[in-house]
This record gives structure tokens, C-alpha cells and sequence, in this order.
């Protein structure tokens, strides 16, 4: 779940269990390695409810640990929180 910050980012695809969970723990990683995690409030969602409440895909978790990027994560749908809208892909939501 998201952590409170001062900025807020939110990655979304379609399912949220394999590109927009991927990107929410590399983005978590990043702003940790920076020490600045405080500052940020960091998620992921779906923009459909076919995967909500499923673990992210096993070879999106499989290259997170081949990378040594922890990943906790359980599917769910979107929710307006962010101030700053960036969509993995741009035809997720037509």
C-alpha cells in the first residue's frame, strides 16, 4: 500500500500484477536508494477489476528478485489520491 509523502506517484496498467507493480518497486527501490522514501507516496492499480486482489505475475516477481528489488504487492484498482497522472501505456484508459 502507498507509503504518506509530501509527492505522490501512482504506475497503472490494466491488471496491476505485471508493468505497473514492476514500475511501483523499481520507482520504491530508487527513491530508497536516494534515502527519500518519506517524501513520497508510491502505488500501483489497475484501471479494471480482472486481476484485484491476485499477487503480481511470477515472471514480473521472478525478475525483481533477479534484480534484488524487494516486491510486496496485491492487485487492485484505481483510486484518486496522485497529483501526477503518467500512464505505462496510453491507451489504458480509453
Amino acid at each position: 500500500m502507498a507509503e504518506v509523502g509530501s509527492k505522490s506517484v501512482l504506475f497503472m496498467c490494466l491488471g496491476n500484477i505485471c508493468r505497473s507493480p514492476i514500475a511501483e518497486a523499481i520507482f520504491r527501490k530508487l527513491v530508497t536508494d536516494e534515502n527519500v522514501p518519506d517524501k513520497w507516496r508510491i502505488d500501483s492499480a489497475a484501471t479494471s477489476t480482472y486481476e484485484v486482489g491476485k499477487a503480481p505475475d511470477y515472471c514480473g516477481q521472478s525478475c525483481m528478485r533477479k534484480h534484488g528489488i524487494p516486491m510486496n504487492h496485491v492487485a487492485r484498482q484505481f483510486e484518486v489520491w496522485l497529483s501526477i497522472l503518467r500512464l505505462i501505456e496510453p491507451l489504458t484508459l480509453s
